[in-house]
């Protein structure tokens, strides 16, 4: 490799194939004015063009720094692999930006960063074998995930970067059409989303739309879910909320059995410790019974309100919700 001296103003420092840019801080700027600097940038020619490939942050910082210039090497092509050598030059830079971040703790925002601009200059293969190594260990599910968020529009990956929009979700945000994310995007900027809830979110709509033979943007528009972020809720109570309007439209006769069966067990416990649950999906015509003692006195008060309970006339409604129902759990 052969040194060379530039002024740094000469040199792009946010060109496209230094995808994860960041401003130099004031840590850099004094280290450089102090002591100057140790680590060489690195720089590859377009022809008679000088391209800076990796060490943004120095060029700007030394930039803003009267009468300083910046040390760089210029790799020969004998210093590269022959297919780095062979990669046409919007590839190279970045498979050398790559190389040059080694050792980076590298978030799913800049993987997501990273796969956009190598997509826009090469085939998903040429990500694939060329950037994959630099960015996932083997095994790693990122890489998986990342290949299909890279399928959805660019703008979220801004949701992404801001932490609202998992990397782990990719999978089924990309099973929504167009209509269907943009009718989220709302949803999807009001809260942070783990995983589980995002999906959970996704697929009731996906599959509520499927049921009643609409648009999922037609069965958001009905669940009232897209009315709440207006609504000055708590980032819990919104993700709360959201998830029982969406669940609602997609498991109505068993959303409609618990409203029931919450009214009816409110009145049956009232003034007391006890507690019910129903069965598992509303599947048997029983209830659990949970009560706390500490002593005996709060076991003998529990055996009343038990008795009382048992002569209590929403008992038998409780007991056979489903069947009073007529329709399935």
């Amino acid at each position: 490799m052969q040194p060379y001296f530039f002024h740094p103003r000469d040199l792009e420092t946010r060109a496209a194939h230094l995808f994860w840019y960041a401003p130099p801080d004031a840590a850099l700027l004094a280290s450089l004015e102090q002591v100057g600097q140790i680590t060489p940038a690195m720089v590859v020619f377009d022809g008679d063009r000088p391209v800076l490939a990796a060490g943004s942050r120095r060029a700007e910082a030394l930039g803003r720094l009267r009468g300083r210039t910046l040390a760089a090497v210029v790799p020969e092509a004998a210093d590269l692999s022959p297919a780095l050598a062979a990669a046409p030059l919007p590839l190279r830079l970045g498979l050398v930006y790559l190389a040059s971040n080694l050792g980076r703790t590298v978030t799913d925002a800049m993987l997501a960063a990273a796969g956009r601009y190598f997509l826009a200059h090469g085939s998903p293969a040429d990500f694939e074998t060329l950037a994959g190594p630099y960015l996932f260990a083997p095994g790693d599910r990122r890489a998986r995930q990342l290949a299909r968020w890279l399928t959805l529009p660019p703008d979220l990956d801004a949701l992404l970067a801001s932490g609202h929009l998992p990397l782990a979700a990719a999978g089924s945000l990309a099973d929504c059409d167009a209509a269907t994310l943009a009718a989220l995007a709302p949803l999807f900027a009001a809260v942070r989303w783990s995983r589980a809830n995002l999906e959970n979110v996704v697929s009731w709509s996906l599959e509520a739309a499927a049921m009643a033979g609409e648009a999922p943007v037609a069965v958001l528009a009905r669940s009232g879910a897209l009315d709440l972020p207006g609504r000055g809720l708590s980032p819990n109570d919104l993700t709360a909320g959201v998830l029982a309007a969406v669940r609602r439209m997609r498991y109505p006769a068993t959303t409609s059995l618990e409203a029931r069966f919450t009214v009816l067990s409110r009145e049956l416990t009232r003034g007391s410790r006890v507690r019910l649950k129903p069965s598992q999906g509303f599947e048997a015509d029983a209830v659990t019974v949970e009560t706390t003692v500490r002593s005996p006195a709060d076991l003998t008060a529990a055996a009343a309100r038990l008795a009382a309970m048992a002569e209590h006339p929403d008992l038998p409604k409780i007991l056979h919700l489903a069947e009073d129902d007529g329709a399935p759990a």
